[in-house]
């Protein structure tokens, strides 16, 4: 998988990934700071990403 297609699978979800050297940011479409994810792995964004878009049961 590439940088832009998890990216395009991200932003589809409602979350916008960026990348600065070799650490990603996660976070929703206008999220603060407190509650961005930072990590490494492109596959672990995606994993992330993808959960952090999930309605959250309550």
């Amino acid at each position: 998988m590439t940088y832009k297609s998890v990216q395009e699978l991200l932003r589809d979800a409602g979350i916008v990934m960026s990348k600065k050297g070799e650490v990603h940011r996660i976070n929703f479409f206008g999220g603060l700071e407190d509650t961005a994810l930072y990590m490494t792995s492109l596959e672990e964004a995606l994993d992330r990403g993808l959960r952090m878009a999930r309605p959250r049961r309550s």
